[in-house]
C-alpha cells in the first residue's frame, strides 16, 4: 500500500513539475472505419491561409504514428512516444514548407494496434492544430477536415519480432467514399522533451552493382523469421492466408547477386535484372526512390547495413522483413518515401513483374541534430572509429534511447546506461535521457510485470509477461550516474518509488547469506558464455550479485539510506570470499566455468581492484584483449564479447589510467566496424545489429 501511495504521489509531482502542455483548440479525433485494426492507415487533410510573414506552428499528438505534408511537401514526423496513459505534444514549424496563400495540410498516421516493445498500444487518435501569430487557423474537432485511406496495404507481415508491420502500397490505389471522423476520449498531455530533427537528405547512395534476378531452385527450405501467427508471439498480426502480398517470401524465393559492375548509364530494373545501392555509412532514416515506371508491376527494395557472402541476407542475419514494396499498377513517373526510419548502408531495387529505371536512391535522415561535439583526435584511424561512435549515438538517441535504430527501436536499458555518458559526451546536456527516465515514472503501472519490476525496454508493452531483473539494475546505476552528470535532484526523487519497488522485489531472491539466487524470468549478463542457462539462472549468478552490489550502494547515496550501503558492503565480502578462486572469480555458485566477462564485472562493480587482486589485474592487463584468443591464451576463460564485457574492460583500464592501451585496443575492438558500416556493432561480429547505442561510449574513452 504504502508502495501504491508512493507513486501515486510520484505521478502527480511529475504531472507537476513537467512543462504545462495544452491545445488550445484541438480535440481528439480519429475515423471510424478499421478502428482496431492492425496496421489502420489514414490519410487527414485539411486547408488552411497565412500571410507569408507570421509564425506558423503545428501542435502535434497522436498514437501511434505519423507523417506531415504541407502542400504535398514533408514536413514532420512524429510525435515523440510516451509512457502508458501520457502522449507528447510535438510543436513544428511549418513557415519553411508552406508558402503565401491557401495551403493543404496533410498528416498522414497509422494506428499499429498491436504490442511492440517500439510504442505502447493505446486507441488510435489524432489532435493537432496550427497557429498563425499564435492564433489556432485550424484544429481538430472544428468540422474542416476530411480522412480517406492510404495507399498503404493493410494486411501485411509485421517487420520483426519487435516492430509492428512492414509497408506494401497498391500506387495508385482506387479509394472509396471519405471516412468518417470521430472525437475521441482526451489524453494527458506531455512536452515534447527531446530535440526536433532536421531531416537532411543522404545522397551518398551510388548504384555499385548490376544484380541477377532468378527464382531458385530446388529444396532451399522455407523462409526464416516472418513472424506469422505462431511465432509472433509479441502482438496481433495477420495470418498467412490473409496476405495478399507476401514480399519477404517472395524475395527469399529469388537468386539475387551480383552479375556486373554498375558503369553507368539507364539503371533498368526486370525480373531478370535489379540494381545494388551503397551509402557511405550504415544510416537511419526514411528509404526515398525516384523510378520511373514503363511497364506495371510489383516493385521491392530489400535494404541491410551490411552484406554477407557478398550479399543481402537480412532475414537470417537481423531477423527483419528488411523490404518495402510498391504494387505500382499505372505506368508513370515515381517518387516513393517509407513511412517509416529504417538502418542500412546497402539497398538493392528488384522487380518481381514489370519494367522500370532507377534515377535515385536516397534517405531522409532521422538522428539527434545535438551530436556536434568536434573531434579533437589527430590520428585518422582514431577519428574515423570516433565519428562512428557519434553516427552510433545520434541515429539512437532521437525522442528515447533505442538499443538500435533497425530491428527494435526500443529503449531498452543497460545500453542507455552508457548512451546517457555519450548524450552528455556529444552534446553536453541530457535532455533526451532526463525523457528517458521520467517515462519510467510517469506510467501508473507496467501492465504484465510483477510487483516492483520496471520494463526492460520502455516505452512499450510485455504481454509475454518478459523482463530482465538485471536490466532494473543497471536502470538504478544509471539513474545515479545521471544525478551525477546532472544534480536533476527532481527526477531522481520522483523515480524514488520506482527504486524502492525494485529493492522490494530483489529482497524476495536473497538467500541466506544475503546473495540474489535463483532470479526470475530472462537473466542477462552478456552475449556470450556468460549468458549460458546453468551459470545465470541455477543458483547463484555472482556477475548478477556484483551488478546489484553497486545497485545497493548507489541506491544509498541516493535517497540517505545508510542500511544499503552496509548491506553492500556485507555482500561484496560475499562475492570476494565465494567467487573469487584464487586465480580467477567464478561466474556460478554451483557450476566451475569461469568467463572473461566475470573478471570485469567484478572489477567494474568494484568488487576487485588491482590493489586487492594484483595477479588477477596483471593477467587482464598484460594478457587479454583483442588478440587473446588468437594467441590461444588461457583457453579454459570463455571470451568476450562486445555487449557488454569489451566495453566494461576498456572502461575499467581507463579508470586505472591505462589510456595508451585503452587507445590500442578500440582499434583492435572496433576498427573494423567503423571501416565497414561507420557505425558500432551489438557482437563482435556483424551477426546481429551493426549499429547499437550502448558502443558510442567508446568516444569518450577515446578522448
Amino acid at each position: 500500500m504504502r508502495l501504491r501511495l508512493m507513486l501515486a504521489m510520484a505521478g502527480v509531482l511529475l504531472a507537476c513539475s513537467a512543462r504545462a502542455v495544452q491545445f488550445d483548440a484541438a480535440q481528439p479525433i480519429w475515423t471510424t472505419a478499421e478502428r482496431g485494426e492492425v496496421n489502420s492507415s489514414v490519410a487527414f487533410t485539411t486547408q488552411f491561409a497565412w500571410d507569408g510573414k507570421s509564425s506558423l506552428q503545428l501542435r502535434l499528438a497522436g498514437c501511434s504514428i505519423f507523417k506531415v505534408f504541407v502542400n504535398g511537401e514533408f514536413a514532420a514526423y512524429g510525435p515523440a512516444r510516451g509512457p502508458h496513459g501520457w502522449f507528447r505534444m510535438d510543436e513544428w514549424d511549418l513557415s519553411r514548407v508552406a508558402r503565401k496563400g491557401d495551403n493543404r495540410l496533410g498528416i498522414v498516421g497509422v494506428a499499429y494496434n498491436t504490442t511492440t516493445y517500439y510504442i505502447v498500444e493505446h486507441e488510435p487518435f489524432l489532435q493537432a492544430e496550427v497557429l498563425a501569430d499564435g492564433k489556432v487557423v485550424r484544429a481538430t474537432g472544428d468540422g474542416k477536415w476530411n480522412a480517406n485511406s492510404t495507399e498503404r496495404v493493410r494486411k501485411a507481415r509485421r517487420y520483426s519480432l519487435q516492430r509492428a508491420q512492414s509497408e506494401v502500397y497498391e500506387v495508385p490505389r482506387q479509394f472509396h467514399d471519405p471516412l468518417a471522423i470521430t472525437s475521441c476520449p482526451s489524453v494527458k498531455l506531455l512536452e515534447r522533451g527531446s530535440p526536433y530533427p532536421k531531416f537532411e537528405i543522404d545522397r551518398s547512395y551510388r548504384p555499385t552493382d548490376v544484380l541477377s534476378v532468378a527464382l531458385r531452385t530446388g529444396d532451399f527450405g522455407e523462409a526464416p523469421n516472418l513472424w506469422g501467427e505462431k511465432t509472433s508471439f509479441l502482438g496481433r498480426t495477420y495470418p498467412d492466408c490473409d496476405l495478399k502480398y507476401d514480399p519477404a517470401v517472395d524475395w527469399w524465393k529469388r537468386s539475387i547477386a551480383p552479375r556486373a559492375k554498375y558503369e553507368g548509364g539507364a539503371a533498368k530494373i526486370d525480373p531478370t535484372q535489379g540494381v545494388r545501392y551503397e551509402g557511405a555509412i550504415d544510416n537511419t532514416g526514411f528509404l526515398r526512390l525516384k523510378v520511373n515506371v514503363t511497364k506495371p508491376g510489383r516493385l521491392l527494395v530489400g535494404f541491410d547495413e551490411i552484406l554477407v557472402g557478398g550479399k543481402l541476407d537480412f532475414l537470417n542475419r537481423l531477423g527483419c522483413n528488411n523490404i518495402v514494396m510498391w504494387d505500382v499498377q499505372e505506368p508513370g513517373a515515381y517518387e516513393f518515401e517509407s513511412f517509416e526510419p529504417y538502418t542500412f548502408k546497402f539497398a538493392e531495387v528488384i522487380m518481381l513483374e514489370g519494367e522500370a529505371t532507377v534515377e535515385k536512391l536516397e534517405l531522409r535522415t532521422y538522428k539527434n541534430p545535438n551530436a556536434t561535439r568536434a573531434c579533437t583526435l589527430k590520428d585518422p584511424v582514431d577519428r574515423k572509429i570516433f565519428e562512428a561512435a557519434r553516427e552510433t549515438f545520434a541515429q539512437n538517441a532521437v525522442d528515447v534511447f533505442t538499443d538500435c535504430p533497425s530491428r527494435e527501436r526500443a529503449g531498452w536499458l543497460c545500453d542507455s546506461y552508457f548512451t546517457g555518458a555519450a548524450e552528455h559526451f556529444f552534446t553536453g546536456k541530457n535532455e533526451v535521457e532526463r525523457t528517458f527516465l521520467r517515462n519510467f515514472a510517469l506510467a501508473d503501472k507496467f501492465p504484465h510485470l510483477p510487483e516492483g519490476m520496471v520494463p526492460m525496454c520502455y516505452p512499450g508493452d510485455h504481454i509475454n509477461k518478459n523482463y530482465i531483473p538485471n536490466w532494473s539494475m543497471w536502470f538504478i546505476l544509471e539513474l545515479a550516474n545521471y544525478f551525477d552528470r546532472t544534480g536533476d535532484r527532481e527526477t531522481v526523487d520522483l523515480l524514488r518509488p520506482r527504486v524502492e519497488g525494485l529493492l522490494k522485489f530483489y529482497a524476495q531472491y536473497l538467500n541466506a547469506d544475503g546473495a540474489l539466487e535463483n532470479l526470475p524470468a530472462w537473466v542477462f549478463v552478456e552475449w556470450s558464455h556468460a549468458n549460458d542457462p546453468k551459470l545465470v539462472k541455477d543458483g547463484v549468478n555472482w556477475p548478477s550479485n556484483m551488478t546489484y552490489s553497486d545497485v545497493l550502494s548507489k541506491a544509498a547515496r541516493l535517497y540517505n539510506r545508510p542500511e544499503l550501503a552496509e548491506q553492500s558492503k556485507g555482500l561484496k565480502a560475499l562475492i570476494r570470499e565465494r567467487s573469487y578462486g584464487g586465480v580467477w572469480f567464478r561466474d556460478n555458485s554451483k557450476h566451475p566455468d569461469v568467463t572473461e566477462t566475470c573478471q570485469y564485472y567484478a572489477f567494474f562493480h568494484g568488487i576487485a581492484t588491482p590493489k586487492t587482486h594484483p595477479e588477477l589485474w596483471k593477467k587482464l592487463t598484460d594478457e587479454f584483449g583483442p588478440e587473446r584468443q588468437d594467441r590461444g591464451l588461457y583457453k579454459e576463460v570463455w571470451p568476450s564479447n562486445a555487449f557488454i564485457g569489451n566495453l566494461m574492460r576498456l572502461i575499467v583500464l581507463k579508470r586505472e589510467g591505462c589510456d595508451a592501451q585503452v587507445s590500442r585496443e578500440i582499434r583492435g575492438y572496433y576498427l573494423k566496424m567503423a571501416e565497414a558500416t561507420g557505425t558500432l556493432w551489438e557482437h563482435d561480429r556483424p551477426e546481429a545489429s551493426c549499429n547499437h547505442a550502448f558502443a558510442s561510449y567508446l568516444a569518450i574513452l577515446l578522448k
